[in-house]
């Protein structure tokens, strides 16, 4: 049966662990980076908004590695 999960518990989780997650250099200008999303395969999502009106979205595996996207070019 399914896990009954109060919405304020499952924020208040998922704020946790992006408030753990480490703190990233831009790939392009350097700037310290907030996580911004932890998805359930453990994968994180990074926005520096220092980039004009188009921010710099990027994502790191729970390895450290720095994923492609579905085309094969980096995020960034």
């Amino acid at each position: 049966m399914a896990e009954i999960i109060k919405l304020a518990d499952w924020q208040d989780r998922k704020t946790a662990q992006v408030q753990s997650a480490p703190v990233l250099e831009c790939p392009t200008c350097a700037r310290e980076t907030l996580a911004l999303y932890i998805a359930l395969d453990s994968t994180t999502t990074y926005r520096c908004a220092g980039h004009g009106h188009r921010a710099l979205t990027w994502r790191i595996d729970p390895e450290g590695n720095m994923l492609r996207g579905a085309s094969g070019k980096r995020y960034f």
